[in-house]
């Protein structure tokens, strides 16, 4: 977009400086750097303090809307790969997506349902003998629908210790099996039980050809709107208990990313796809928030000289970005440092 606005371009790189490799390509180099945290464009002229500032092919001297086209098209093509992506999800798992429940939320637009999830799976239970893993769903016993955990926990404890036919998903993939286990008599439940720790999954079904169509954007919004509201509860949580443990515990850096994407290696490619685009939305919205050093903060500066008409002082300018990179960096290693203790532990 630089480009086409023809505003020089000095560098486009992978990662944070120092450079590891570079090669120039007409005036741009195109660089490989050590520190994997993200990546940056160089614009000739996006520091307003610099001297190239006045030139032609300067970021300073074009006009309002060419620079805010310039630094919201990371932002763009952030959501529109999301949305590629998730289309291709949620068509390759047969428009059915299933999703952890993890606070009551009502997901806009698209029809939702609720299975049982597998948790847990006890040692010597009869659940661990039948090939009951977690991450399962059970959705029938002896081919009665169940549509919540109470409904599961009745056909248990009404089975008396006979033996009962499951019907189990496999929220990954959609694909169904047939599990044959006999619930045992628990003396510290006082009653049946399969062994099992359960939980919620909502299942989000793209029905009709508007939802089908259209799966691509609905799951993106869906899940920004999702995954707010988790964090939301997180943070409210963790102020009600003053305890920082909750939004430490869902905050990933490079190394909790990493071990993220080898978990979701070993589930297959449709894991692959959904993890790329939950990353892809992520930067999306951090990069839009008008935070200083990041697109959302040069284009907060963009709409301040809009409104009132007049230039930011260029100083001023500068040591905002300059103290905001500083504090993104070093919040970027503060979780790095999380990450590693989590990983140890």
């Amino acid at each position: 977009m630089a480009k086409r606005s023809g505003i020089g371009v000095e560098e486009f790189g992978f990662g944070l400086p120092p450079r590891a490799w570079g090669k120039k390509i007409g005036e741009t180099i195109y660089s490989i750097n050590w520190l994997p945290f993200g990546g940056f464009v160089k614009l000739v002229g996006e520091d307003p303090t610099n001297a190239r500032k006045n030139q032609k092919n300067s970021f300073y001297t074009k006009s309002l809307s060419q620079r805010s086209l310039v630094v919201v098209a990371g932002v763009l093509m952030n959501f529109i790969l999301a949305v590629v992506i998730f289309y291709i999800v949620v068509a390759a798992l047969g428009f059915k997506v299933s999703l952890p429940l993890l606070v009551d939320h009502k997901f806009k637009l698209v029809d939702q349902s609720k299975q049982v999830l597998v948790a847990e799976v006890n040692e010597g239970s009869p659940a661990k003998g039948s090939g009951l893993v977690p991450g399962d769903s059970i959705v029938a016993v002896d081919g009665t629908h169940i549509a919540s955990v109470e409904d599961l926990q009745t056909a248990i404890r009404s089975s008396g210790g006979r033996n009962l036919t499951l019907t189990v998903e496999n929220p990954v993939n959609n694909r169904q099996k047939q599990v044959a286990v006999s619930p045992t008599y628990s003396d510290q439940l006082k009653n049946y039980a399969l062994g099992v720790g359960l939980g919620e999954l909502v299942v989000l079904n793209y029905d009709t050809p508007t939802q089908k169509v259209f799966s691509g954007f609905i799951h993106s919004y869906n899940t920004v709107d999702y995954s707010i509201e988790v964090f939301g509860e997180l943070i409210g949580f963790a102020i009600r208990e003053r305890n920082i443990a909750p939004v430490s515990e869902g905050v990933s850096g490079p190394v909790g990313i990493a071990q993220l994407t080898s978990q979701a290696v070993s589930l297959g490619p449709i894991s692959v796809l959904q993890l790329a685009g939950l990353l892809s939305l992520n930067l999306a919205i951090l990069n839009i928030l008008p935070i200083p050093a990041l697109d959302g903060g040069r284009f907060f500066f963009i709409i301040v000289e809009a409104v009132t008409r007049r230039r930011i002082n260029a100083t001023f300018e500068k040591w905002v970005h300059s103290i905001g990179f500083a504090l993104l960096i070093g919040l970027i290693l503060l979780v790095t440092y999380n990450d590693i203790l989590k990983l140890i532990k």
